[in-house]
């Protein structure tokens, strides 16, 4: 607690500290690039248009506009959980564990070279998704989560500062810390992250820039051995009136069996845009002398810098490393994982040997990136309606993995070298579009090649608001390092997998006036890589055919609001690639403002998937793999009850987890052998300091 209250306080102060960091009103700019993203009504109320965040558009290092996370009140109750990634989730119960979409669309399209750390998707800072902001005064996000709990104790504090020194330099600091003591046997888990930003964007040079590092460690007990004591608790209760998560049964109790992730990495994205400066006459209502509340048109002539082209180099390093390990032995191990690959000698006092089994296993990836491009602005002409952009990447990896034979640890030289290029319009008033290609040309990924693209457009027919949306993604990709070469002491391969191949079409009609989307999906795979009962890797040469329907629809009636998703997919070798056929999801919840300052949310959601051979996790290599041992879905939902309060720039919530379980039978299985946490109360705040 000490910890924490002195991180809590030194936030508060660094916030302070910046209030001379305030941007001077930059003038207006015709060829400045238009913001094309819409900011939410309820973000513009807070803070006006004063706090801007981008992210930057992968190899051309370019920025993008997008939304601020975690700004509008009614998630605030959900936007940490692993419920709000995606329609359904397979995980391990605690917050910060390893989880798995059960929408196949909402899955990485790859599995990435140092795999182990793919259970943690999207919870890992990357080039692509970390955003960098511009603030006219010092902002910081601070957020506390915390459960009723004394022995199954789950806190959660992340925050987001950053302040402008000047008109074009920002800088500031990420950093989120969650520690779980799990409701069930050796469950624990905790991460500890961090990221110091900056960005500068001048008229001719723009920086982005970041140092991360992302921790996590997962206690591992292999799920729990009988499911009958969550489907019929009051066999095992023993005359008492309810049993305890603890009191379940776990395959692993003993052993403090570990895993853990570690990725430190730095980004630095670098243009130089070559234009001119012109000059440019406008007319601008000012103030006639002596005449309060009256104005007068004047002509201004304003200078501006216009961006013609430009030239950037992107240097992206990273060191990933994974440890599976316990420092004391264990016969469950056995019984959980099988037959040991690697074992222990030891000498007895008495002159005779015993043979043990201690994991300690690693494995270690480390890579550099650098992207040179060039690239073509768009509409710095009236008739140049789109820009393009070429670039060349160079891509190192070194990977390590342990030698049985040698008992020494190897390292493997991989490099890759990458054409691709990018045309893209993004400021058309009717018609945008995107499209990229890149293809291996030198090295280990010869002859892989990845093309993509997207149009978008949105007209109005009958006053309704419409937008149509349609993409293409075709991808020859050699598969995954640490998928083909794994050494651990359960599981020790080195294959020879083919390239595996992806193409996948989708498109989106959104109904903004009534509230309602619908998307559908399709995508053939071939040489699919799986991970079979034991966690090995394998892989299905024959074409597998995906295909996914989906609908969302939102409205209000009064007080009365709602939030309704389903999704149908299907998969033609669910041997393979088992997914639920039906996926859904509804919240309801009032909304009213308490004395006209207090706005309230009070509601309850659902989750609901139809029954499938969920996977397994396999804590040896950290992977979802397959089962046909038993069914999970199918039965009732996972309840959640919430409420959410917005006081100004402070938000906090309510919310009883797992509600359902207080009133009907609940499975609360979330995916094979591991089920969502029981019912329970937690609570939490955001609070935006706007200095």
């Amino acid at each position: 607690m000490k910890i924490r209250s002195l991180l809590l306080l030194g936030l508060l102060g660094l916030s302070s500290a910046t209030l001379f960091a305030q941007e001077p009103v930059r003038p207006y700019d015709p060829y400045q690039v238009r913001e094309v993203v819409e900011v939410p009504d309820e973000i513009k109320m807070v803070r006006g248009d004063k706090l801007k965040a981008y992210k930057i558009t992968p190899d051309v290092a370019r920025a993008v506009r997008v939304e601020m996370p975690d700004t509008l009140t009614h998630y605030t109750f959900e936007y940490i959980s692993p419920e709000f990634r995606s329609l359904g989730v397979s995980y391990l119960g605690n917050t910060n564990s390893q989880w798995q979409a059960k929408l196949f669309f909402d899955r990485p399209r790859r599995v990435s070279d140092f795999f182990y750390a793919d259970g943690y998707y999207r919870m890992l800072y990357t080039p692509d998704a970390v955003r960098y902001y511009d603030t006219k005064t010092p902002f910081t996000y601070v957020r506390y989560h915390k459960n009723f709990k004394s022995n199954e104790s789950e806190d959660v504090i992340t925050a987001d500062f950053g302040a402008n020194l000047g008109k074009e330099l920002n800088v500031g600091a990420s950093f989120d810390y969650t520690y779980a003591s799990g409701f069930y046997t050796q469950g624990r888990s905790k991460d500890a992250r961090y990221r110091v930003f900056t960005s500068y964007r001048g008229d001719r040079y723009e920086l982005f820039g970041y140092i991360a590092n992302d921790y996590y460690k997962q206690e591992e007990n292999g799920g729990i051995t009988n499911a009958d004591y969550i489907y019929n608790p009051e066999r095992y209760t023993n005359s008492r009136t309810k049993i305890s998560s603890r009191d379940v049964p776990v395959l692993i109790s003993t052993g403090a069996l570990t895993n853990r992730i570690r990725s430190g990495h730095a980004y630095l994205a670098q243009s130089y845009r070559l234009g001119s400066y012109r000059t440019v006459k406008r007319k601008q209502p000012l103030p006639i002398e002596g005449q309060e509340g009256s104005e007068a048109l004047q002509s201004l002539d304003s200078t501006y810098f216009v961006p013609v082209g430009g030239i950037s180099l992107t240097t992206y390093y990273n060191k990933q490393s994974r440890r599976f390990f316990s420092h004391t032995e264990s016969d469950q191990w056995g019984t959980v994982f099988g037959t040991p690959t690697v074992t222990h000698t030891r000498t007895n006092a008495d002159g005779t040997t015993t043979t043990y089994t201690l994991p300690n296993d690693t494995a270690q990836l480390v890579t550099l990136q650098n992207t040179v491009a060039l690239s073509l602005m768009e509409g710095f002409r009236p008739w140049v309606k789109f820009g393009l952009s070429a670039y060349l990447r160079q891509e190192n990896r070194w990977a390590s993995l342990p030698d049985l034979a040698t008992e020494r640890y190897t390292r493997t030289a991989l490099s890759s070298t990458f054409i691709g290029g990018l045309i893209e319009r993004r400021e058309g008033t009717g018609l945008n579009f995107s499209a990229r290609g890149e293809l291996g040309v030198l090295g280990s990924d010869l002859g892989a090649f990845k093309l993509e693209g997207d149009i978008r457009t949105a007209f109005s027919l009958f006053q309704k608001r419409f937008a149509l949306e349609a993409d293409a993604y075709v991808d020859n990709a050699r598969p995954s390092y640490f998928a083909a070469h794994h050494h651990g002491t359960y599981g020790w391969w080195d294959k020879s997998l083919s390239f595996t191949r992806r193409a996948e079409l989708g498109g989106r009609v959104h109904l903004s006036s009534w509230g309602t989307s619908f998307e559908a999906r399709t995508a053939s795979l071939q040489n699919y890589i799986y991970f079979d009962s034991k966690g090995e890797t394998q892989q299905h040469s024959d074409l597998i055919q995906v295909l996914a329907l989906r609908a969302r629809q939102a409205g209000s009636f009064g007080p009365i609001n709602w939030g309704l998703e389903a999704a149908y997919q299907q998969s033609s070798a669910p041997s393979v690639l088992p997914l639920p056929s039906l996926t859904g999801a509804a919240d309801v919840y009032l909304r009213f403002l308490l004395a006209k300052v207090l706005r309230v949310d009070l509601g309850v959601k659902g989750y609901w998937h139809s029954a499938y051979h969920a996977p397994y996790y396999m804590p040896t290599d950290q992977q979802f793999t397959l089962q046909t041992e038993g069914n999970v879905g199918g039965q009732a939902p996972l309840l959640i009850a919430y409420a959410n309060f917005r006081l100004k720039r402070a938000r906090f919530f309510l919310q009883m987890y797992n509600v359902g379980e207080a009133f009907m039978t609940n499975e609360r299985l979330s995916m094979y052998k591991y089920p969502y946490n029981p019912m329970h109360l937690s609570a939490g705040v955001v609070v935006d300091l706007n200095n």
